[in-house]
């Protein structure tokens, strides 16, 4: 996944979980008896595999029309690339691979909610919301085989696998899913083009939030959360010399904070983006 990649699916992402169908924010879908005449227009007429079929078809649309004009899709025949996994000596010394991660996850997520607001239950939404996300993903790799500069790499497809199925996992067990978050956080640590737009300035993390367990969730310590990430620097700059790090820290838990005074939307988006510079670090350089 290149930088624009990056940045194309954190903001598929926030559109998903910011759109008035997100179902953890709104109240459940009304039954056609309830729905008013002043809301019966065509799409919420459409019986939900539809508006799933054409939420797909647009998704895809989109992906190919933005990456012939952007991301020089069909400039080559197709080829694959082999740039490694978290090695040194890989591409992105691994940040990539997170960024598959995490980008597929959150997508997942995403589409998720979209269809239990559109009536799937809970199962079968994290399913095909997962499939989706996989999709689309999986629908970038392939067209990144057409780009001369890029080439198709099964090592992000596994990535993306491991996204949507970390997805549908979190989904099945909740109270797993109180407890840990996917994290991306940007820090302007060097400048090089612009927010989301290099892994030089990219944390990914796993939080653990303390409000999800039992013992803890009534005390002080349900504000705060505990953080282990990695992160690599100079791979894509000449500013910085090449390093792969890992760290731990600890941060307040800005998603539960936002959501008890009734941001809901911004508290959701939380569980996915750190806000910069909240997390006091302590690094481990890897070889």
């Amino acid at each position: 996944m290149n930088h624009k990649k990056t940045l194309f699916c954190v903001s598929l992402s926030t559109l998903l979980f910011t759109a008035p169908a997100f179902s953890q924010v709104l109240p459940p879908p009304q039954s056609a008896e309830q729905t008013s005449a002043s809301e019966t227009g065509w799409w919420n007429n459409l019986p939900k595999e539809k508006k799933a079929l054409y939420a797909n078809a647009a998704a895809v649309s989109f992906v190919t029309l933005y990456g012939f004009a952007d991301w020089d899709y069909g400039s080559a025949g197709f080829s694959f690339a082999h740039e490694g996994w978290f090695e040194k000596d890989s591409k992105y010394g691994g940040a990539d691979k997170a960024g598959h991660f995490w980008a597929t996850f959150a997508l997942s997520d995403a589409f998720t909610g979209l269809y239990k607001h559109w009536g799937y239950d809970s199962h079968p939404a994290s399913s095909y919301g997962a499939f989706s996300a996989w999709a689309v993903q999986a629908l970038m790799e392939l067209e990144d085989g057409t780009s001369k500069s890029q080439g198709f790499d099964w090592a992000d497809m596994t990535m993306n696998t491991i996204g949507a199925l970390t997805s549908v996992l979190l989904e099945r067990y909740p109270d797993l899913d109180r407890k840990i978050d996917f994290r991306v956080e940007y820090a302007f640590n060097t400048k090089i083009n612009g927010i989301f737009d290099d892994y030089s300035n990219m944390y990914y993390a796993v939080a653990v939030k303390l409000d999800g367990f039992d013992a803890l969730e009534n005390t002080w310590l349900q504000w705060f959360e505990l953080q282990g990430g990695y992160y690599s620097r100079g791979y894509d700059t000449t500013e910085l010399a090449k390093e792969r790090d890992l760290y731990v820290g600890v941060s307040v838990n800005f998603s539960k904070l936002f959501r008890q005074h009734d941001y809901q939307k911004t508290g959701k988006l939380l569980e996915y983006l750190q806000v910069p510079y909240t997390v006091p670090k302590l690094h481990d350089k890897l070889n």
